[in-house]
């Protein structure tokens, strides 16, 4: 991957692992500056280190930050876009999941699967609207999933959750388009990282290298919505949201 001619100053959160870390990887070396966040910082540290050891010209910046309380978010966020010196791309990619089944239930667990993939989602990017107004350009990027196109029978909360982000971020893109802000909404499929390594199937699986190279790819070509892989995702959304009722609710818990 070639050295980006125009550096761009990227914030990235849940970069500790999965699509984050790659995605973190990636932009480093394209020889972007970058800020990541997550949790676990003695993890960030270590990927921090790594980005350096191969972006030499670029700025490499970290913070612990659980975006499930919702007011760090608006203390750490604009913090790290001054470091960086503005923000060109945010990439909103912190996520959880719960798997549980009717009458198995912990509403906290639920509870917290909305606070950080949508309540999370909306604050970070609360956080740093008033520098996209200010610059008037920049791009936001919501990580969703497949599982927004219907509800999945013992995913509740998660197919919630997302599927209210890739609502929120399709209201967005029309209130930000005076600005100059261009919104991003992808939607993988099974990509190997821990939110689904305990699930018993995960049919079509990449790896985590693999789908966050795609998403790169989609991202950089200024996409307004992408499923990831395209194939076979894209065929199995329309047949998802396409499914009657009766038949839909045939399908158990994975």
């Amino acid at each position: 991957m070639s050295k980006s001619p125009n550096r761009k100053k990227v914030i990235i959160t849940g970069a500790s692992s999965g699509i984050g870390r790659e995605l973190a990887l990636l932009y480093g070396k394209a020889g972007h500056d970058l800020a990541i966040t997550s949790r676990r910082k003695k993890v960030l540290e270590d990927i921090a280190k790594e980005i350096r050891s191969f972006n030499k010209g670029g700025k490499v910046i970290l913070a612990s930050l659980d975006v499930s309380e919702s007011g760090d978010n608006f203390k750490v966020l604009p913090k790290l876009a001054k470091e960086l010196g503005g923000v060109d791309l945010f990439i909103a990619n912190a996520g959880i999941s719960t798997n549980s089944s009717f009458g198995q239930k912990s509403f906290e667990a639920d509870k917290k699967v909305i606070d950080t993939n949508l309540i999370g989602l909306m604050a970070g990017i609360s956080a740093l609207q008033s520098i996209f107004r200010e610059q008037k350009k920049g791009q936001i990027v919501g990580i969703s999933s497949v599982a927004s196109f219907r509800g999945l029978p013992g995913s509740a909360s998660y197919s919630t959750s997302k599927a209210a982000v890739s609502t929120y971020l399709e209201a967005l893109r029309g209130e930000v388009r005076k600005f100059g802000v261009k919104v991003t909404v992808i939607h993988p499929g099974f990509i190997d990282t821990p939110i689904n390594q305990k699930l018993e199937t995960r049919p079509f699986l990449v790896s985590a290298e693999k789908g966050a190279k795609k998403i790169y790819n989609r991202i950089e070509s200024g996409v307004r919505s992408a499923t990831v892989p395209w194939f076979p995702w894209a065929l199995i959304g329309v047949l998802m949201r396409s499914l009657p009722e009766f038949l839909w609710e045939k399908i158990g818990p994975r």
